[in-house]
């Protein structure tokens, strides 16, 4: 996956069969003041000469937070690098396997971030607040919203407080792992 890594903000052709067998995985949470989002990943299936199922993703496929609840987003996969946690629009989220590999949204908000593509640098900026670059994080409440956990070790996280409405439904990805998208619920 080190290719992966320096093509921080693109995507590896190797996830191909990856991404097209993998299956999601359900889950729900209550709604709460903080609650967490999970990088998890675990050993690869591979059938030799047909695939491999790659199994990082986030720990859910919905969450539930209040609105000016906190998401505490945890690298628990951090031998795959960093992650992002990246509010899109429904209609961005990629759905194919030429989607994900191709995922025109996760590079457009990567290069918002300033990530180099040919690096194993982080990027320039942290955070995005509606697609703009900044060092503190955003109030979470629209598409364009992001973060960028680190890389060095498991368990390193970031909080980001979300500001959306009661009702909102917000749709998450990870720029860098664009196959890893889940939901979530502003109650």
């Amino acid at each position: 996956m080190a290719s992966g890594r320096r093509l921080m903000f693109g995507t590896a052709s190797v996830l191909v069969a990856a991404v097209a067998t993998a299956t999601a995985m359900a889950g729900h949470s209550k709604s709460s003041a903080v609650t967490p989002i999970k990088a998890v990943a675990s050993m690869p299936k591979v059938v030799v000469n047909r695939y491999i199922q790659d199994n990082l993703r986030w720990d859910k496929d919905v969450y539930k937070v209040k609105s000016g609840g906190t998401l505490h987003v945890v690298n628990e996969a951090a031998d795959e690098g960093p992650h992002t946690l990246t509010v899109i629009a429904r209609k961005d989220e990629p759905k194919t396997a030429p989607a994900i590999l191709r995922c025109s949204i996760c590079e457009k908000l990567g290069k918002a971030h300033g990530a180099d593509p040919n690096s194993d640098a982080p990027p320039k900026f942290q955070y995005l607040e509606n697609g703009v670059g900044q060092k503190t994080p955003p109030k979470v409440d629209r598409p364009g919203d992001s973060g960028v956990t680190g890389a060095g070790k498991k368990g390193e996280s970031i909080d980001l407080t979300v500001t959306a409405r009661p009702g909102t439904k917000l749709y998450i990805i990870c720029l860098i792992h664009p196959w890893m998208q889940a939901e979530v619920d502003v109650t």
